[in-house]
């Protein structure tokens, strides 16, 4: 095998792929990254047992192959190399590659490429296509509110639904819930549960400015996702998503509301108040056209802020996790947020009434007002 490419765009590539490897890889060969030329390209590929990623550029393929290489090493060098171009060589006697770039040359030893599995190819079942600005709302939208718990795979992933003319995704942790959806009228009604690794990389591949359309097709219990020359196929979580609509509820007695800028200020400013960790916790109090929050920790001192609101109702005192209460005011995209509720326990749904197609319900934390 014998190839030259721009590095630069060789850089990209690994990058891309590479992070389908994980740290601790399944089997040594997983730490690798297979290159193989095809069709007149340069395919670069990388996988584990739960996701793969593949990558096509352009090449002067001077002699066809392929190799296996440590993923960690070869793109580190590749990422440092000054020149504009390099070229590798395979040199299958003493089972290294040769790669130069200017005046410099460096050698590096192979994996055994036929220990590496072939990339995964299905027909599929079912297959959708979604406009680039679409998927990258959806899931700016609903990532945020996954669970990164790997001891609860089902919330660690999207629940993606097409029904009614609609696509709908649902991200939640079990404490808040997210929920948005966008006209969608191209493709038979399914629901599945994708994980919130490829739907991030999804987002990190829509970079760029021209406009394209994500390919995803289904088979089973696996996904693949065609953008552009990137491919990603990952396996589905499996298992029932729960019934997101039940927890939204029918009515509120109580509502206020009230400018997001304003909010968000007074919300991290007296979130510094509040006991370090995971549970930054802060009290809102609604009450004739104020809303008042307070916020207090033994080794720091006591926060409290006023803001104006409309509220409508009898007064309430709830309490939340300010990192949650923050995330969604971040991804609202309005002047003004309703917060509507019902007792300080039961679950407060935030909106905007620009965005009637996102709703966002988040559970109160229990305290002493």
């Amino acid at each position: 095998m014998i190839i030259s490419c721009n590095t630069t765009n060789l850089n990209k590539a690994l990058q891309t792929v590479q992070r389908a490897i994980i740290s601790k890889p399944s089997t040594p060969i997983f730490s690798g990254i297979h290159l193989l030329t095809r069709d007149g390209k340069l395919e670069i590929q990388a996988m584990d047992i739960n996701m793969a990623i593949s990558c096509n550029i352009e090449a002067e393929i001077i002699e066809a192959g392929e190799i296996v290489v440590s993923a960690k090493h070869f793109s580190e060098l590749v990422r440092k190399l000054p020149e504009e171009n390099l070229t590798i060589t395979k040199n299958t006697e003493n089972h290294t590659i040769k790669v130069t770039s200017g005046k410099s040359e460096y050698q590096l030893l192979l994996m055994n490429e036929e220990d590496y599995p072939k990339f995964p190819v299905f027909d599929a079942e079912k297959s959708i296509a979604i406009e680039d600005t679409m998927i990258k709302e959806l899931i700016k939208k609903t990532i945020f509110s996954c669970s990164n718990d790997e001891a609860r795979p089902l919330f660690t992933g999207i629940l993606v639904e097409v029904a009614d003319g609609k696509i709908t995704f649902v991200g939640t942790n079990t404490h808040r819930l997210a929920i948005k959806s966008l006209p969608y009228t191209e493709a038979a009604p399914m629901s599945l549960i994708i994980p919130s690794k490829v739907l991030t990389e999804i987002s990190r591949n829509l970079a760029g400015d021209v406009p394209q359309q994500v390919k995803i097709s289904l088979l089973n219990n696996q996904i693949m996702v065609i953008i552009d020359n990137v491919i990603i196929v990952s396996r589905l979580i499996e298992g029932k998503f729960p019934d997101y609509k039940r927890v939204i509820p029918p009515k509120f007695a109580i509502t206020a509301k009230v400018n997001i800028k304003e909010l968000a200020g007074a919300v991290e400013r007296v979130a510094l108040f509040s006991t370090d960790g995971d549970y930054s916790i802060i009290k809102m109090s609604v009450d004739n056209g104020e809303l008042t929050i307070t916020s207090s920790s033994p080794d720091v001192g006591t926060g409290r802020e006023v803001i104006s609101c409309q509220s409508e109702g009898e007064k309430l005192n709830v309490a939340f996790n300010s990192k949650y209460i923050l995330d969604i005011l971040k991804n609202l995209e309005s002047e003004e947020a309703v917060l509507s509720m019902n007792t300080s326990l039961s679950p407060v749904c935030v909106t905007c009434e620009q965005e009637p197609d996102y709703i966002y319900i988040v559970t109160p934390v229990r305290v002493v007002f």
